[in-house]
């Protein structure tokens, strides 16, 4: 394995400045990630908070919920996490199916690296736990995955139904159906000397009937428990008995702490950044389970919570008799759920990805009237995987890989000219140019005989013009078929490389990988060194 670390400018202008100006965000975040000493203040801070929730009674959480996922490495960190000046790096994701996109599997690289890196250089016990959003219920953007094959990508969807806004961790499929599903995929797999182990190591821990972010847990277990990675399932109900105080602090203070959400976006707007998160006034930044369906609140001007339907409507008071019989019908939104995880984590560092690092901007002054302070924001590591093929292809092409990942499509269309020495775009522009060069001076002088032929003649001009255009389309489809293979080529490296344009790792699963080159390829990622909060890396299988 070869690695290469390259720069990679983000589409976001805060992410860009968090990561190389982060100057111009110090009123929005605690902590440069990018700076060695934050990480000894932050340790030094928590040494001296009192930990809302006790290591002892997290851990005991913690080891409850790896039940049936036991391993000497998780014994080990659930151990540590009791030790009095334990801390963790913690970083989740969806539990998407099969694990989703490979920026899960980044994520939770990102956090063993950290917390390995981090644990040699404060000299005590930092862990890696992975935070599953069991409780999110938009079943559509779990249900499937990417698997690239021959050369392209193809949208699989699990077809597992459920019922309206039901949580991921209450959709239990039938028995026997991801099973057959993942047999499915394997006939679309190519047959490689991985592909029997690959297929015999899902199946496995797909045989018994559990929840969809129990099977999530179930795999990311399997590639991620030897190095002693923990879960939690944000939807476990012993999770949420140890919640219940910040739950309570949140209703109680729903006015205060949604206005400094609130006024925070209107600060970073004011600097010129966008705001992605839907920030309605009368959000209540909470969910409640009615009737088995996760329904979001809202807040009216009296102080009562209502469902965006209006069937359901709670005075404060009866929301906290709900919440002291029964938490599990609680569950956090997007902008709570950070400072939920402060609350019980010791937290040294939370691990993102660019839309996370956005919205947490929004919440400096909401964890500060929690009596909180938000931790470093380290930024996950971003990955490009380059098969030995596709590096073939580009040394074929004379393509680096910024040409790739930047500039693939303006390649190809430079080759396609090469091909017949013919410069397409420029020899059709120079000839639109003539063309109304002469038509130009031509109209002005037909409507000197008659006015109405001016009008005639800017109709006639565009429909040249418009000709042209598609002589031109023709053109480019002749040259295409001329180098049909070598298209196909490119076709290929995008759908490896840039597929759909976008990067590799929002699209594709493991799945190809590991049947391709065995589980070898993931262990040596994790074994590689920490990448810089500045640097994307490209590998070279």
């Amino acid at each position: 394995m070869r690695v290469e670390d390259v720069y990679l400018e983000p589409d976001h202008p805060l992410i860009r400045d968090y990561l190389h100006l982060f100057h111009h965000l110090e009123s929005f975040y605690d902590y440069n990630p990018g700076e060695d000493s934050a990480f000894v203040m932050r340790a030094e801070k928590l040494n001296r908070r009192e930990t809302p929730v006790s290591r002892e009674a997290l851990a005991s959480v913690l080891e409850q919920y790896h039940a049936g996922m036991e391993h000497p490495a998780v014994q080990a960190n659930l151990d540590r996490l009791r030790q009095p000046d334990s801390l963790v790096v913690v970083g989740g994701q969806q539990a998407g199916i099969l694990t989703g996109p490979l920026y899960t599997i980044y994520k939770a690289i990102t956090l063993i690296q950290l917390a390995r890196r981090e644990e040699k250089r404060l000299n005590r016990p930092v862990i890696p736990v992975f935070w599953i959003a069991g409780e999110d219920h938009d079943l559509e953007e779990v249900n499937h995955l990417h698997l690239l094959s021959e050369g392209n990508t193809e949208k699989i969807i699990f077809p597992v139904e459920a019922g309206e806004k039901v949580p991921v961790s209450e959709v239990i499929p039938e028995k026997g159906l991801l099973e057959e599903w993942i047999r499915e995929l394997g006939r679309r797999l190519p047959d490689t000397p991985h592909k029997s182990g690959l297929l015999e190591m899902l199946g496995e821990i797909s045989r018994d009937k559990v929840s969809l972010s129990r099977h999530f847990a179930r795999l990311m277990h399997r590639l991620f428990g030897h190095y002693g990675l923990l879960m939690i399932d944000s939807a476990f109900a012993p999770l949420r008995r140890l919640e219940v105080p910040l739950f309570e602090w949140l209703i109680q203070h729903n006015e205060t702490f949604g206005q400094a959400v609130l006024d925070q976006a209107a600060r970073l707007q004011a600097e010129g950044y966008p705001v992605s998160v839907d920030l309605e006034s009368d959000k209540a930044h909470l969910f409640l389970l009615v009737d088995g369906q996760r329904q979001a609140l809202y807040r009216s001007p009296e102080g009562m919570f209502y469902t965006r339907d209006g069937e359901n409507r709670f005075s404060r008071e009866q929301l906290l008799k709900q919440l002291e019989e029964n938490p599990a019908r609680f569950s956090n939104n997007v902008l709570t759920r950070p400072l939920m995880q402060e609350t019980l984590f010791p937290t040294l560092a939370f691990v993102g990805g660019p839309g996370e690092i956005s919205y947490w901007g929004l919440l400096r002054s909401a964890f500060r009237q929690a009596g909180l302070e938000m931790p470093i924001l380290f930024p996950r590591t971003g990955i490009t995987l380059v098969s030995r093929k596709a590096e073939k292809e580009m040394r074929r092409y004379r393509l680096t890989v910024d040409d790739v990942l930047h500039r693939l499509q303006e390649k190809k269309q430079r080759w396609l000219e090469g091909q017949v020495h013919l410069d397409v775009e420029e020899t059709f522009s120079h000839v639109q140019t003539r063309l109304d060069r002469i038509y130009r001076p031509l109209i002005r002088e037909i409507s000197s005989i008659r006015p109405d032929l001016e009008s005639l003649g800017e109709t006639n001009r565009a429909k040249v013009l418009e000709q042209v255009e598609y002589l031109k389309k023709e053109t480019w489809k002749a040259l295409e078929k001329r180098g049909e293979t070598d298209l196909r080529r490119f076709s290929e490296l995008e759908a490896e490389l840039r597929p759909g344009g976008g990067l590799q790792e929002r699209v594709h699963n493991f799945l190809p990988w590991w049947n391709l080159l065995g589980e070898s390829w993931l262990e040596e990622l994790v074994r590689s060194p920490l990448l810089s909060v500045q640097t994307h890396r490209v590998v070279y299988l």
